[in-house]
């Protein structure tokens, strides 16, 4: 009886003790993982996890809507983290191969700092975790942009079809921190198709685009929008003036992302 004792004893040790090996599917989890110092257990991730440059030398288990599960089998991780919404699918498969799955998706800022703490919780890093949230949340209550005369913003996610975000999207929060006013504060869907024409009524002051293949003098040159401010004024900006990694992925990186909103929108 002792030595059965004993054997169990040593298997919950083993078990509760054993290196964490993790596949990750998004790359804003990635960030935040990175940023708890738990590289190190981190076996497999995407092609769309392309930062920080430390983790690109881990095996690439497909990209974010198309995994390839044999590889996943062979790294044999003990916990896997996927994204919601899309990767429900994804998920739902890689239970049924008998993984540990957690989804996480922070749909907003708040959302964000209880994510970190319970990535924190899974990964054995809960003080970095409280850190880091409460770093995220201080920063953003000292950034203090609540300006008087907001400029009227369009974000501009994707270009066919035309879509945008709304107030209570993860990136529309972004935008109200940085100061600016959404001309599509709200939307039947967070992430939602806007029609031309609703955009030249509401004529916005500033436009950003979030995707690449697409340029200001391409943005001017639609059909109507030459009366729209932000085209007079030349108040367009792409890419090149804002990394839509800073403000589309719900991360740590969401304080630069929202002093590069400022930047732009205020012309600072």
């Amino acid at each position: 009886m002792k030595r059965i004792f004993i054997i169990f004893f040593v298997l919950f040790v083993t078990i509760m003790f054993a290196e964490q090996r993790l596949v990750i599917t998004s790359p804003e989890l990635a960030e935040i993982i990175y940023q708890l110092d738990g590289a190190k257990n981190i076996v497999g991730i995407t092609k769309e996890c392309n930062y920080p440059p430390q983790i690109q030398n881990i095996t690439k288990v497909g990209n974010f809507s198309s995994l390839n599960y044999e590889i996943i089998l062979k790294l044999k991780p003990t916990l896997i983290f996927t994204s919601s919404l899309e990767q429900s699918k994804i998920a739902s498969k890689l239970k049924d191969f008998g993984f540990k799955v957690v989804q996480i998706y922070p749909k907003d800022v708040k959302t964000l700092e209880s994510s970190i703490i319970e990535i924190g919780n899974l990964i054995n890093r809960q003080e970095k975790a409280d850190s880091l949230s409460k770093y995220i949340s201080s920063s953003i209550n000292h950034l203090n942009y609540d300006e008087k005369i907001k400029p009227k913003v369009f974000l501009e996610i994707y270009g066919n079809p035309l879509m945008t975000v709304s107030d209570n999207s993860f990136v529309g929060q972004l935008v109200k921190l940085a100061g600016g006013e959404n001309i599509f504060p709200q939307l039947p869907r967070d992430y939602s198709r806007i029609s031309p024409e609703k955009i030249i009524l509401r004529n916005p002051d500033v436009i950003i685009t979030t995707y690449p293949g697409i340029s200001s003098k391409y943005v001017k040159s639609r059909m109507g929008w030459s009366n729209i401010n932000a085209v007079k004024n030349d108040r367009i900006y792409t890419i090149k003036d804002v990394n839509p990694d800073l403000i589309l992925r719900a991360g740590p990186r969401i304080i630069e992302g929202i002093k590069a909103l400022h930047k732009v929108i205020y012309e600072k």
